[in-house]
């Protein structure tokens, strides 16, 4: 690993690397930059962890409600605690809901493990960190894990292929013991749960050699003096020292209570979030509240992405034969064929790619600190210009693309990539829909226009620093597209969740068993 931990020497007194879960998931994909610095438990900015609180009030309300009494269906839970806003207290009483439905009959007596931070193995050189949520033992005195998921991620087909659960089999070994051990991983918003009965010896030594070569895996790529720009800059918590953002300083939270973080993240959905419903950004990009409702599906939209990516991965895409064979290949209808069509005729033939569905990232590290990213669906170099185009699928949102707060970060953020390259900025969006003739007027940013962006964004985190009036605004066509209109207090179009409910037969066999 030249230039991370192989090159530093160690003393007794510094802490052990660290791998989380998370870690190993990206280990072969993230920045070698930030993949080091994390394994070596290097000190970041700071930053609340505002996606546990609900888990933390679940786990503090379930052991509570194991400590009382060996079947939780029969115990009386906690309420919510105040602290948490309503919304979160939904997605509380949503969870609270499942368990019942999915535990309460079996009788079970907790386990308190106690893996609350990162631990050292034995037979390891790490630390292995991650949340370890529920261990019980079960009415034969057998040990179970339970691994519970809040955020709507996908079920994994096998329970022992999922790295929060092996991170946990490995920290627990112990407990776990030679016997038999069930293990399950559940998704307590939507009621799925993956379950298996095991053999513990069997299973720990497994989840061992799985996260033993993902550690391989993970020192090989890692590499303090290589930094790769691109999405994980805009989560990073180590800018400072980076040769990709050499102004920064190192930043943390401001007070102790506040919920924003020390570097506010700004992307173009996240502009359009605060300005249509603070409450809304608050809730997806502040607390990271998993969403109650469905909102207008993108699919078509990816597929014409995916499919222009291919396009132009494969050669120019004024080919008219190459159009008909990517479409038929893929399954896709005449209207992906209308619309790749439509961009062969805009797109600039003989222009150099600058690159196709890639992130750039800003840093402004000085008071008020954030960092502005933007997805780019392509960059194209030709006429002394770097040409970024937005594909839009749906219908057209503005005459002039310098009316859009989107497009103005996207200036902003490549703004420097234009400078660097010597050559003027346009960003144009591509308006693909049959029924949409033409495209909103293109816009080539100067230095007045990019200094009216950049106060127009230290406006916004400004405010989001200040602000303590999180009021839904409570309109009737923006609360119909909301992902939270049916959990928060404020809207105006009420309903009830999108998640799943079962009321539950204590006859019957559980809901959510395969």
């Amino acid at each position: 690993m030249s230039g991370g931990l192989g090159d530093v020497p160690r003393s007794p007194d510094d802490p052990l690397p660290k791998v989380t879960p998370y870690l190993l998931r990206r280990a072969g994909d993230m920045c070698p930059r930030r993949l080091a610095l994390d394994f070596a438990a290097e000190v970041g900015n700071r930053d609340p962890v505002n996606r546990a609180r609900v888990r933390e009030a679940f786990l503090d309300a379930a052991r509570t409600a194991h400590t009382t009494h060996p079947r939780v269906a029969d115990a009386r839970w906690p309420d919510a605690p105040p602290w948490l806003t309503p919304e979160e207290a939904a997605v509380l009483d949503q969870a609270v809901h499942w368990y019942h439905t999915l535990f309460g009959a079996r009788t079970a007596t907790l386990h308190h493990h106690d893996l609350t931070r990162p631990s050292a193995v034995a037979g390891t050189d790490v630390r292995i960190g991650g949340w370890v949520d529920l261990t019980v033992l079960d009415a034969d005195g057998r040990p179970e894990l339970r691994q519970l998921e809040l955020w709507g991620r996908p079920a994994p087909d096998d329970v022992t292929a999922d790295w929060t659960v092996r991170c946990a089999v490995v920290r627990l070994a112990d407990w776990l013991g030679a016997g038999p051990v069930r293990v399950s991983w559940t998704d307590l918003l939507h009621g799925i749960r993956v379950e298996q009965e095991l053999d513990g010896e069997a299973l720990v030594d497994a989840a061992r050699r799985e996260v033993d070569a993902r550690i391989a895996v993970l020192t090989a790529r890692a590499d303090e003096d290589r930094p790769e720009h691109g999405a994980d800059c805009g989560s990073c918590a180590f800018h400072k020292g980076c040769a990709e953002f050499p102004r920064a300083m190192r930043v943390g939270t401001m007070k102790r209570d506040t919920l924003v973080p020390g570097v506010v993240a700004v992307t173009p959905s996240a502009i359009e979030a605060w300005h249509r419903c603070r409450r809304l950004w608050r809730d997806q990009y502040l607390l990271q509240v998993p969403p109650s409702d469905d909102s207008a599906p993108g699919v078509h939209g990816q597929q014409v992405h995916d499919l222009l990516r291919l396009l132009h991965q494969r050669g120019p895409c004024d080919d008219p034969a190459r159009i008909d064979d990517i479409v038929a290949a893929h399954g896709a209808g005449p209207r992906v064929h209308a619309e790749l069509t439509d961009h062969a005729r805009r797109c600039p033939l003989g222009a150099r790619s600058y690159g196709h569905e890639i992130t750039r990232v800003r840093l402004h590290s000085r008071l008020p600190s954030f960092v502005a990213s933007a997805r780019i669906d392509a960059a194209w170099i030709h006429d002394g210009l770097l040409d970024v185009r937005d594909y839009k699928t749906g219908g057209a949102s503005t005459e002039r693309v310098a009316d859009d707060r989107r497009a103005r970060l996207q200036a902003w953020v490549m703004a420097p990539v234009a400078e660097a390259l010597g050559l003027r900025l346009r960003i144009r969006y591509e308006q693909l829909a049959s029924e949409i003739d033409d495209d909103p007027e293109e816009w080539e940013p100067d230095a007045d226009d990019l200094d009216a962006v950049f106060g127009e964004l230290v406006a916004m985190v400004d405010a989001v620093r200040s602000t303590d009036d999180w009021t839904g605004v409570a309109d009737r066509v923006v609360c119909g597209y909301c992902r939270y209109r049916s959990i928060c207090p404020d809207s105006a179009a009420p309903g009830a969740p999108g998640w799943p409910r079962v009321d539950a037969d204590p006859d019957g066999p559980e809901a959510g068993d395969p």
